[in-house]
C-alpha cells in the first residue's frame, strides 16, 4: 500500500497508528513498539527538531546513533519533515569522520551513549538524544514530505577509498519499494529483519520499507548469528535482508528453522555450499540474490533456481530497469560482449555531495555507470566480470586496495605493497596484503598491523600478510595484480 498524491516516505504511519494502533512496528530486545507509540515518538522528535532549527529551510541532521529504536524514530522525524538524514558510521576513523563533518556541515548532530561507546570519535557540538526528552510538544500533527524532496545523504567509498557522499530523493526509494514488493512478494503482513548497521543503506532500506508499508521490523544492536536466529524463531521472521557473510554465519549454526522465510542477499554472490547449508538451517527458505549499489538501488535479481542454472550470473533486471553494455566510446555492445555496465531506472541517486565531476562521470546520457564491467547474454541475464579500480567487496563492504596500500607504505621497512581480494566462502573476498621489505631494514609486521589499526576501519584491514621477494610486473612496468591473484594459492602456501 503506497502513499498517494505525491506524499513521501512514512506518509501512512499516521494512518497505521489510527487503524492498527496496537500492531507492532518495531521489535527490539525485550521491547515491542506499537505503531501508535512509534507515531508519537516521531511527532515528539519533529516538534523538538523544529524548535531547534529553522523549519522553513531544508536542514541536514547527522545521526550518530546506534542500532536502537531512537535511530529510526529520529530518522523518520527528519525524513518526514522534508529534511536530510546523514547517518555516521561508528567504524569510521576519527580522521574520516572529521573530514565528512567538515564537508557536509550538518545543521544538527544527534548522538547517544551507544554510539559514543562504540565509535573512536565524537563531536563536542553533538546533542545527546536525552536532551530531547525534556522538551514539550507544540503540535499534534505529523509533518509529511513529498516524493521529490531529498531525504538521505549516505556514503560509499570513492576511487580514493575515502567515503563519498551521495544524495537521494524520496521517490527513488519509494519506486524501489514498489519493485521489491513486486519481485520479492512481501507486504505489510510480513515481519522483516535487516540485522546490519542502520548507517548502511542496505539495512536502512529494509527498515525504512518495512515501516513505510506498515509491516513489523525486528531491530538488533549488532549482527550475531545465534541471536539473529533466536529472533527469527521468536518472532517468526518472514523476510531477512543480509550480506553473504551473515548468511554464511547463519548457515554454519547447528540449528533448524522450519517456517517459510524469504532471504534477500546482496553484496556478492552466495557460495553454492553456503546456499546448501542455509537450506538446511532454514529449511523453508526461499533465497533471492540481488545485485545493486548504494547509488543505484536494485539492478538485477536471481532466484535460487536461476543461480543454480546460471551460477556466474547476477540475474535479470528488476521491473523498469534497463541495462546496456557499452565500450569505452559509449557504443552499445551485443549479447555476450564484455564492457561497462550502464543502468537506467527510477531508482537512481540524485548526485554526489559537492562532487559535480563525479556525478557527471557516473550519471551519463546512457545511464548510470559505477565502474562495473560485465555482459548480458541473449536472454538479458547479467554477468558481472569485475570492477574497475580493483575494488574489493568483503563482508558486504566496498574496499579499495589503493587506500590500504598507502597506509602500509607509511611503515619504513616496507618497500612495496600490493593488496588484493581473494575468494572466500565467509567474507566473499578476503583482503590479503603482499609486502616486499626494504633490504636494509628488518621486516616489521607488528608496525604494519599497528598502522592499519590506527588508520583503517576494521573491515579494511588485511586478514593475511604475505612476504614476497619480488612482484610480477606487466610489460609496462606496473605490478600485475592479476598475476598475483592467479598465483595466490602458491604464494600463500
Amino acid at each position: 500500500m503506497q502513499p498517494h498524491n505525491n506524499l513521501g516516505i512514512g506518509a501512512l504511519i499516521d494512518h497505521y497508528a489510527k487503524t492498527h494502533p496496537n500492531k507492532i512496528a518495531i521489535y527490539y530486545e525485550d521491547t515491542s513498539i506499537t505503531y501508535r507509540s512509534f507515531k508519537k515518538s516521531i511527532l515528539t522528535y519533529q516538534n523538538q527538531l523544529k524548535k531547534m532549527l529553522d523549519s522553513n529551510q531544508t536542514q541536514k541532521v547527522a545521526l550518530l546513533l546506534g542500532n536502537q529504536p531512537c535511530f529510526l524514530e529520529v530518522y523518520f522525524a527528519v525524513v518526514m519533515l522534508g529534511w536530510i538524514a546523514v547517518p555516521f558510521d561508528p567504524k569510521w576513523t576519527k580522521s574520516e569522520a572529521d573530514n565528512i563533518k567538515n564537508k557536509v556541515q550538518p545543521d544538527l548532530i544527534v548522538t547517544n551513549d551507544e554510539f559514543t561507546h562504540t565509535a573512536s570519535y565524537q563531536f563536542e557540538e553533538a546533542i545527546s538524544i536525552n536532551t530531547f526528552k525534556t522538551m514539550t510538544l507544540t503540535s499534534e500533527h505529523l509533518s509529511i514530505a513529498n516524493t521529490e524532496q531529498t531525504f538521505y545523504l549516505g556514503f560509499t567509498s570513492g576511487s580514493t577509498g575515502t567515503p563519498k557522499g551521495f544524495l537521494r530523493h524520496q521517490s527513488s526509494w519509494i519506486r524501489s519499494f514498489e519493485a521489491a514488493e513486486s519481485v520479492f512478494k512481501y507486504n505489510q503482513n510480513d515481519i522483516i529483519m535487516a540485522p546490519g548497521p542502520l548507517n548502511h543503506s542496505l539495512s536502512l532500506f529494509g527498515a525504512t520499507h518495512a515501516l513505510h508499508m506498515g509491516a513489523s521490523f525486528c531491530l538488533t544492536t549488532a549482527f550475531n548469528a545465534k541471536k539473529v536466529f533466536d529472533i527469527i524463531q521468536q518472532h517468526s521472521v518472514t523476510v531477512l535482508y543480509g550480506v553473504p557473510t551473515m548468511f554464511h554465519s547463519l548457515a554454519s549454526l547447528n540449528k533448524r528453522y522450519t517456517q517459510p522465510i524469504t532471504c534477500l542477499s546482496s553484496g556478492a554472490k552466495l557460495d553454492s555450499q553456503v546456499i546448501t547449508q542455509l537450506k538446511t538451517t532454514l529449511s523453508q527458505a526461499f533465497i533471492y540474490e540481488y545485485y545493486g549499489a548504494s547509488e543505484l538501488s536494485f539492478i538485477t535479481y536471481a532466484t535460487n533456481e536461476f543461480s543454480y542454472d546460471y551460477p556466474e550470473s547476477v540475474g535479470v533486471p528488476f521491473p523498469s530497469v534497463q541495462i546496456t553494455i557499452r565500450n569505452q566510446l559509449g557504443n552499445k555492445l551485443s549479447a555476450n560482449q564484455i564492457g561497462d555496465i550502464y543502468v537506467q531506472s527510477d531508482f537512481l541517486f540524485s548526485q554526489y555531495w559537492n562532487n559535480q565531476a563525479g556525478t557527471n562521470e557516473t550519471l551519463t546520457k546512457h545511464g548510470a555507470c559505477i565502474g562495473d564491467i560485465g555482459f548480458l547474454d541473449e536472454y538479458g541475464a547479467l554477468t558481472v566480470i569485475g570492477r574497475k579500480n580493483n575494488m574489493i567487496i568483503t563482508g558486504g563492504n566496498n574496499v579499495y586496495p589503493e587506500e590500504i596500500e598507502r597506509v602500509i607504505t607509511k611503515v619504513q621497512s616496507v618497500k612495496e605493497v600490493v593488496v588484493i581480494g581473494v575468494a572466500d566462502v565467509h567474507w566473499g573476498e578476503k583482503i590479503i596484503a603482499f609486502i616486499k621489505w626494504n633490504e636494509e631494514d628488518q621486516p616489521n609486521l607488528t608496525s604494519v598491523k599497528k598502522v592499519c589499526k590506527m588508520h583503517l576501519s576494521i573491515y579494511k584491514r588485511p586478514r593475511k600478510f604475505i612476504s614476497v621477494i619480488d612482484f610480477p610486473y606487466t610489460h609496462t612496468g606496473k605490478i600485475s595484480r592479476q598475476a598475483l591473484k592467479n598465483n595466490v594459492e602458491e604464494l600463500i602456501t
